[in-house]
């Protein structure tokens, strides 16, 4: 009973966590790939910004399961007077384990929107020249809306990593047998 409800407590707080900071991330990220597209009046990188659009949709699938791990939180706390009507286990291994991959799979987007983008500035900026003879035909200078991308992909990164991280760690703690749950580990041993 007690270890059911330290972990409702334990699901509340790192679920409110990797929530609020997963949003802000995507929600910045999804500002700085919009506000680019307007801006330019067209995808200047297809694959680019799908890539980077796939990594957004991705990290609000995730913001919306860490949603769930403090619905996940209730549903606990509720049932800690009575474990036999808490959630088995296994669904709670499982759903962490389903948002540990929505986060690997939208962070492998994002990272290969953020490869493309990269890819894309470094060709510009050795194509393109102060000195207009050496300016390649068609190419257009490196533009701070080309580097904007970068910091919307990182971001999205970063939404992910966090939701990566408070998920492993929630796994961690479930997947704990009682007795290490419950006992600090042992200071080692002076030499």
């Amino acid at each position: 009973m007690r270890r059911l409800e330290k972990t409702a407590r334990y699901f509340k707080n790192l679920g409110t966590l990797g929530f609020w900071s997963q949003l802000v991330c995507t929600i910045i990220s999804a500002g700085i790939l919009a506000f680019s597209t307007v801006v330019t009046g067209k995808v200047t990188s297809p694959f680019t910004f799908y890539a980077t659009a796939a990594g957004i949709a991705a990290a609000f699938i995730s913001v919306f399961w860490s949603f769930g791990y403090i619905r996940l939180s209730e549903r606990l706390r509720k049932t800690s007077k009575e474990p036999a009507k808490a959630p088995p286990r296994a669904d709670v291994v499982k759903s962490l384990k389903n948002g540990i991959v929505v986060n690997i799979l939208g962070m492998g987007a994002a990272v290969l929107g953020m490869q493309a983008t990269v890819g894309a500035l470094v060709a510009k900026a050795l194509t393109t020249s102060a000195v207009p003879y050496y300016q390649a035909a068609g190419q257009s200078p490196v533009l701070a809306l080309d580097v904007f991308l970068v910091q919307a992909s990182a971001n999205t990164i970063l939404s992910h990593f966090l939701g990566v991280a408070s998920s492993l760690e929630l796994l961690r703690s479930v997947s704990l047998p009682p007795a290490e749950a419950a006992v600090p580990a042992p200071a080692p041993a002076r030499a």
